[in-house]
């Protein structure tokens, strides 16, 4: 998740990598630092925090080193491995050797064991000093830079990229990817950037190169060259014109909003977790809104009020909140709430959720309470919102503008600001010490989701195109059935809903126990009953379900597991998670995130199929603040 730009050319490199660096702020970020030559030295400045840190302390420096610095690397940190203050932020150096690394090195601690039997002392807590470690180590014994990072990047397990420099071959930098993004330009003017993405690099050049797993990019004042990082050969890379509109841009050259902003979510929840904990607190779910963090300790009960997938995320709320910190929660539609006489005992605090803040229905309940001196909070997206005025206090989930109607990366932030409160009162409440390991061991979960989420969403993977593969098989059903059980029920909601706003398709979310209580007098041949079925205490329930409505003719489509042979066997088309996302998420809980993804995408390829307006679908609007 973190933000890495590169530059060699005629122009001054802190400008360049400032200005970068500012544009990869919406991937989320603890920490900023920049390196440059000066006088065939590296100079390093970083900071705990937001960029402004580092620009500050740029400011007290030379200005000829701001000028005549011609070459550097920068960074923007998301914290994996160690804690988010400036000994762990980047770049690392060792010796004449700085990097900068955007990912996980899975190995590093076998990579450290050998290091420290060297010699080598490690300063920092990161799995990234690793690398500058073995790319010094190559360098050593005679290796020049390019060739070193080559070796080095080898010895690597896991999805990462990096950029290293070295004071012994200034005006030189040399990037390597497997897995996460990097891309590269020619100056105009001469030289080369090198970004985790396009945006740092559209004001100079529209003409990118998007390397490929496996590729080494080097960098120099003449421009770039591609070599097979395995190999060691040069290889020839096309470089892609992105057009410089409005438009195109915003779209980062995805063919919809909806698709873009599907593929933003682990960028989101990095930003929903950024805004809403604490990272320096050594304790996990340590709230940073005291105030909410205060109401929340008080609660003996929690009724949510919502409307539409705002309540999906909702019903999932109610699942975490009871399950993990053992509170009473009630679920409510804001329509239908406001019009009740309902019961508010001592004790109870009403949280509203709503996308925009103005959701005419919550923001009439949260008034309503309000005047019974009932403490109110908020999970919304929009700051200075009506709801996040009218509430005692808000929780923000920091998705940025979401431009398609029907929600996406929103509802994912929703869901990772409920499992965050969950985790705060079940932390309040714990008191053994197995208590508070599962606590220790979400919280990890938690901060290691967006990570693998982007994996899971790579556009090439097996499983998106399993699921484009799903999507034109069953694109002339008569209908839809989505059924889930315990935490998969409001994701088949969810699922149902979005196949109905953007697609205009016929279909039902229904909790799967529910089904021979009359549904299934719906299901013949031409339906389609989508199944939810993780490796969880419902799981073998589910699939009883599955048989009954399989029994009656329906295709099945579902989603589990992909150790679930059974399952498998079962369906007429199969999804499956990732085996590295099963075995790196310990938790059952965060299987939302998951499958939440796999009902959005199907949603959209089926809309795409049948020629809808994606972004815009008909008769919906973004922020509903009428009744």
């Amino acid at each position: 998740m973190c933000g890495i730009v590169g530059y060699v050319g005629p122009r001054p490199a802190a400008d360049i990598l400032i200005k970068g660096l500012r544009k990869l702020e919406y991937r989320g970020y603890d920490s900023a630092g920049i390196a440059l030559f000066d006088s065939g030295k590296l100079d390093i400045t970083k900071a705990q925090g937001k960029l402004e840190n580092v620009e500050k302390l740029l400011e007290k420096k030379r200005k000829d080193i701001l000028v005549n610095a011609h070459c550097g690397i920068g960074h923007t940190r998301w914290a994996t491995h160690g804690r988010p203050n400036t000994p762990n932020a980047h770049p690392h150096t060792v010796g004449h050797i700085a990097i900068v690394h955007n990912g996980i090195i899975e190995n590093y601690q076998e990579i450290k064991k050998d290091l420290i039997k060297k010699g080598y002392l490690p300063k920092s807590e990161t799995d990234s000093e690793m690398f500058a470690f073995l790319v010094f180590d190559e360098m050593q014994s005679g290796t020049g830079l390019v060739e070193a990072t080559r070796k080095s990047f080898l010895k690597l397990k896991g999805a990462c990229s990096v950029v290293v420099m070295s004071e012994r071959e200034p005006n030189l930098v040399v990037g390597a990817r497997n897995g996460s993004p990097l891309v590269a330009t020619v100056d105009p003017r001469g030289g080369a950037i090198l970004a985790s993405d396009a945006q740092p690099i559209l004001e100079y050049a529209r003409e990118i190169f998007f390397l490929e797993n496996g590729d080494l990019v080097i960098g120099t004042s003449k421009g770039l060259e591609f070599r097979n990082i395995k190999t060691g050969k040069p290889i020839k890379r096309h470089s892609t014109k992105i057009d410089w509109s409005p438009e195109k841009v915003g779209k980062q050259g995805y063919d919809h909003y909806m698709k873009k902003e599907i593929y933003e979510q682990p960028t989101v929840l990095v930003d929903t977790l950024n805004g809403n904990l604490n990272r320096t607190s050594k304790a996990a779910f340590n709230l940073s809104t005291k105030k909410g963090a205060n109401i929340l300790a008080k609660a003996k009960e929690i009724i949510i009020v919502a409307c539409g997938t705002s309540w999906h995320a909702a019903m999932v709320g109610k699942y975490w909140l009871e399950q993990v910190a053992k509170v009473p929660v009630s679920v409510e539609l804001a329509s239908e709430f406001r019009y009740r006489s309902p019961v508010l005992r001592k004790g109870v605090v009403l949280l509203g959720i709503s996308q925009s803040g103005e959701t005419a229905d919550t923001l009439a309940v949260i008034k309503d309470v309000k005047e019974k001196k009932i403490p109110t909070l908020v999970i919304t997206n929009v700051k200075n919102s009506t709801l996040s005025r009218e509430a005692d206090s808000t929780f923000y989930t920091h998705a940025g503008t979401e431009i398609g109607v029907a929600a996406t990366k929103t509802f994912s932030a929703q869901l990772m600001v409920l499992l965050m409160i969950s985790g705060f009162l079940a932390g309040k409440k714990a008191k053994t010490k197995a208590d508070k390991l599962k606590i220790k061991n979400l919280y990890s979960d938690l901060i290691s989701l967006p990570l693998f989420l982007k994996e899971y969403l790579d556009e090439k993977s097996p499983l998106v195109k399993q699921v484009l593969k799903t999507a034109n098989a069953v694109q002339n059903a008569k209908g839809f059935f989505f059924i889930g059980r315990g935490l998969s029920f409001p994701i088949a909601l969810e699922g149902a809903l979005k196949l109905k706003e953007i697609a205009y398709i016929h279909s039902e979310g229904y909790a799967a126990g529910e089904l021979k209580h009359g549904p299934i007098a719906m299901i013949d041949k031409d339906m389609v009953a989508v199944v939810i079925s993780p490796n969880d205490h419902w799981r073998d329930k589910t699939v009883s379900n599955l048989e009954e409505v399989k029994a009656r003719g329906a295709q099945i489509v579902s989603i589990g597991n992909s150790g679930d042979v059974m399952l498998k066997k079962l369906s007429d088309h199969w999804i499956g998670m990732p085996e590295n996302i099963e075995t790196k998420t310990t938790s059952d809980l965060c299987f939302p995130f998951f499958s939440t993804i796999v009902m959005q995408l199907f949603s959209y390829e089926l809309a795409v199929l049948r020629g809808t307006d994606v972004d815009k679908p008909r008769n919906l609007a973004k922020s509903v603040t009428v009744e």
